[in-house]
């Protein structure tokens, strides 16, 4: 599609960049104004209010505060869990032994904390931005990141690791692109580092690491660069990042998990005869006293084994249901599943943006692709690998944050292209 003449130079050697004072300043403007903007947010939404009570990692969080260890995702006493990855609530803990456990200068602290998280992912937003559509869209897009309703929502709504994971990969998005151009040891170990702290964070982003990877291998190669022994180091890092709390876990449960423990459960919320394609949380730990009380006896690898088995087994006895859901959890995972609102306007608008956001971000990578531009089949990858794992479990909002960046760019590079004039140029670097 052609392209405006405001717009006509968007690949990084057309534009003038901002650099060294310039830079910064911008940099620290764009991070400061969204910092505030999420802090006046959880003060206008009284966020800071909320209840912990069903917050698995702030149960985990309050037994490392209380030396009881990493246990008890529900409250109560239910032992050791491998519920969910170490990092966000060893964070968390943090904050419960300096201001209290639960208490509500805890919950601010921890909202402040992942609002700070969520302003700094304007920096690698900016960057990878510029490294792929120009200096002009990258400052809108740092801007957009920082203003939009919907990228503050998730710091200032849940005391959890949602906008820590934003951040981790977009950061590893940036890493990427960058590894691709210059590829070396010491970049390849803090590449692998960075994949072993987002893993521990939220496995789920693990699902893009191989696609990543043979992404730099392919470019690398391409440029007749060795790639091989450098790779073979950030291989290294990640999986020595990720063998401890490996260790940890078999030693607790006797049994090999990487991370986390609960897929089973995860899979089974989402597909059983009664399923419709929409989180059956009436039938989590907690919020059914029984599903609690079986976790409870059987122990949490029994309890998730079993779940896994009820799943499996649902699967291979109706797989044209389990055809179905999938397509379900695909629809809802880029239009949003329907969910309760006080007001029912309020639901279709949401709804609307929602759906409207991933259309805009596909319809932007599809011009990316036929103007071949840099790293346009990265952002490809990136779509088709990440959300495979809710399209077979279940799909909700939050699911969809850790990428948003990117669909964020996607959708400021979309509305740079209303009013085309001309094509794009093909950024030299790009050159196959």
């Amino acid at each position: 599609m052609p392209q405006s003449s405001v717009i006509c130079s968007t690949h990084p050697e057309a534009e003038t960049r901002l650099s060294g004072p310039s830079l910064r300043a911008f940099l620290i403007k764009v991070v400061l104004i969204a910092f505030l903007l999420r802090v006046v947010g959880m003060v206008l939404i009284h966020s800071y209010r909320m209840k912990l009570d069903n917050d698995e990692s702030a149960h985990i969080a309050a037994s490392l505060a209380s030396g009881q260890g990493f246990s008890n995702p529900f409250g109560g006493t239910t032992g050791p869990t491998a519920w969910l990855g170490p990092v966000y609530p060893f964070v968390l803990s943090g904050f419960f032994l300096l201001f209290g456990i639960g208490t509500r200068l805890s919950v601010i602290a921890a909202l402040l904390f992942n609002s700070l998280l969520s302003s700094l992912t304007c920096v690698p937003v900016y960057f990878i931005a510029r490294e792929t559509f120009g200096e002009r869209l990258a400052r809108w897009s740092a801007w957009a990141w920082a203003l939009v309703p919907y990228t503050i929502y998730w710091g200032i709504r849940w005391v959890w690791d949602t906008s820590l994971s934003a951040l981790l990969f977009t950061c590893l998005f940036l890493f990427t692109l960058h590894l691709a151009k210059s590829s070396t040891a010491r970049g390849w170990a803090l590449y692998g580092l960075l994949w072993g702290v987002s893993g521990l964070t939220n496995t789920a982003e693990l699902s893009f690491l191989p696609f990543a990877g043979c992404w730099i291998c392919y470019r690398q190669f391409r440029q007749g660069k060795p790639f091989f022994r450098n790779a073979t180091v950030g291989a290294v890092i990640f999986f020595a990042t990720l063998m401890p709390w490996t260790l940890r876990n078999y030693l607790v449960f006797h049994k090999f998990m990487p991370v986390r423990g609960n897929f089973g459960v995860e899979l089974h919320l989402g597909n059983t005869p009664d399923a419709r394609g929409m989180w059956q949380v009436w039938l989590h730990p907690t919020q059914n006293v029984l599903e609690f009380r079986a976790y409870q006896q059987m122990g949490e690898a029994a309890y998730a084994q079993a779940k896994l088995h009820q799943a499996t087994t649902f699967i291979r006895e109706h797989p044209k249901h389990f055809a179905f859901l999938v397509f379900a959890h695909f629809c809802y995972y880029w239009a949003g599943p329907p969910h309760a609102e006080r007001y029912p306007w309020l639901y279709e608008v949401k709804t609307s943006f929602f759906f409207a956001s991933s259309v805009f971000a596909v319809w932007a990578l599809i011009i990316a692709l036929r103007q071949r531009l840099y790293a346009a089949e990265l952002y490809l990858l990136l779509l088709l690998s990440y959300p495979a794992v809710y399209y077979i479990t279940f799909a909700h909002p939050r699911y969809r944050h850790p990428i948003d960046a990117e669909l964020l760019i996607l959708i400021v590079f979309w509305c740079t292209q209303y009013h085309a004039s001309r094509p794009v140029k093909r950024p030299p670097h790009a050159a196959s």
